[in-house]
């Protein structure tokens, strides 16, 4: 998200970034003192700890106003991991370190932090670069299904995204029977990798890439569909940013109701939800019917350059 806003809000006002790999740095915590922000935005998920963080950056630098993205909820407990396990044994400090706003972008969000006192407003964050995410031409996407030696003839359904229990991928293989289909699964290795969860999806034929790619957009431009089965809330953030590169690719998508999705997706036009168990059924009918694809119409309003506007419409709020 930093990656993608910062160079469109840096042409609409002054930005400085504040570097957390030199949270230590003297210098650092200067050149906030000197910048002197009339707003101070955080975007980490709304933890104890992120809130500690911007609350004494907000006292180094003369009390701007904060704002704080959350993508995920972070009170799961420690079943979920160290650092959800953490955030909810410190959740009852969430009221004396509140921002002055935290945008969300599920219900569930809006209600957990408006029961800890936070100012909320519902807010799309999650966007795509509709430039590097588009459709190709039939003859694209064979040339580049012969580069990454994916089948020409196979029926293609991308998955992107870690590679972890919690993202529900066990799901791949029931669709990988299917003999017309070839399942991709494109999970770069990180400390989050799961060794099991891979290897089990291998035997099973899917094909797993883990290493990194530069050049995501192109496993998106050579697949016929693409799904999302994960219903664990820890094992994303509210609004997937996969869904939406997939759907500026002009992919149908199969999904389950998760986070935030059905508060700007409906179903249409090759968007559709279903139960984890219903997906083979959904993608056999998607082959069958051909169906009427129009996502990438769907997308457009969240693209990073409308959400760049919309945000400084926030912080113009904030400011009056």
């Amino acid at each position: 998200m930093a990656h993608n806003l910062l160079p469109i809000l840096s042409r609409k006002c002054e930005v400085m970034f504040f570097d957390m790999d030199r949270l230590l740095s003297i210098d650092e915590w200067e050149k906030v003192k000197a910048f002197k922000p009339d707003v101070l935005h955080s975007i980490t998920a709304a933890s104890p700890f992120s809130l500690l963080f911007t609350r004494i950056l907000q006292m180094t630098s003369r009390s701007p106003k904060t704002v704080m993205f959350s993508p995920l909820i972070p009170f799961r407990g420690f079943s979920s991991g160290l650092w959800f396990g953490l955030s909810s044994l410190f959740e009852p400090v969430v009221p004396y370190l509140k921002t002055d706003l935290v945008l969300v972008q599920s219900d569930e969000a809006e209600a957990v932090y408006s029961r800890l006192g936070c100012n909320v407003m519902p807010f799309v964050y999650s966007g795509v670069d509709i430039k590097r995410f588009h459709p190709v031409s039939k003859r694209e996407k064979e040339e580049l299904r012969a580069r990454h030696e994916v089948e020409a003839d196979k029926f293609v359904v991308l998955h992107v995204g870690s590679v972890k229990k919690s993202r529900n991928l066990e799901c791949l293989r029931t669709i990988q029977r299917d003999s017309d289909n070839q399942v991709l699964l494109v999970g770069r290795q990180s400390i989050k990798y799961e060794r099991d969860v891979a290897e089990e999806l291998r035997k099973a034929g899917v094909a797993v890439i883990q290493t990194y790619n530069s050049r995501i957009e192109e496993f998106y431009a050579l697949a016929d569909c693409y799904i999302f089965p994960t219903t664990d809330a820890a094992g994303s953030i509210d609004v997937p940013l996969s869904v939406l590169e997939a759907m500026a690719s002009g992919l149908p998508v199969v999904s389950t109701r998760f986070g935030g999705l059905p508060r700007i997706f409906s179903e249409a036009d090759g968007f559709c939800y279903a139960e984890v168990e219903q997906f083979p059924d959904r993608l056999k009918a998607l082959k069958s019917q051909g169906a009427k694809v129009k996502t990438r119409e769907l997308v457009f309003p969240y693209s990073w350059e409308n959400i760049a506007q919309n945000l400084m419409s926030v912080y113009e709020g904030l400011l009056s």
